[in-house]
């Protein structure tokens, strides 16, 4: 669900660097945002969702009392044919970032001594893209 992406950020930072980087998720349950990397705050996190956004179904399958009228996929035109069962996905994504801003000076990213940068799967894995801009700065 939470992967944090700060070293392949900064891994591409151009040298001699001044200005931002912008990290954009274009995928609808997907998103970025920056926080601390400790485990527990990342289960926290995770709880958080899973008590205020949960689940129609339980991973086990079993029902739970929990509809989202997007799974209602008999009612919703031009739906895919493999469209997922994931409107608590979407509503999940709601209460994150689908990009970030991080300032960059001498070719390091300006993270506080915790920040990390992460990237937020809130269907399940699969390929996905992000788009990276860099946007030079004044010396």
């Amino acid at each position: 669900m939470f992967t944090d992406i700060t070293d392949d950020i900064q891994a591409i930072v151009p040298n001699k660097f001044q200005g931002l980087v912008n990290i954009y998720s274009p995928h609808s349950t997907c998103s970025v945002f920056q926080t601390e990397n400790e485990l527990l705050h990342l289960v926290d996190v995770r709880f958080f969702l899973d008590n205020l956004v949960p689940y129609a179904k339980e991973p086990e399958g079993k029902q739970r009392n929990v509809k989202y009228l997007h799974d209602l996929i008999s009612l919703r035109a031009d739906v895919p044919a493999d469209e997922r069962i994931n409107g608590h996905s979407h509503i999940r994504s709601l209460f994150f970032n689908s990009s970030e801003n991080v300032p960059i000076k001498d070719s390091k990213l300006l993270l506080g001594k915790w920040k990390r940068i992460f990237f937020v799967e809130l269907d399940p894995m699969r390929k996905r893209e992000l788009i990276v801009t860099f946007i030079n700065g004044h010396n």
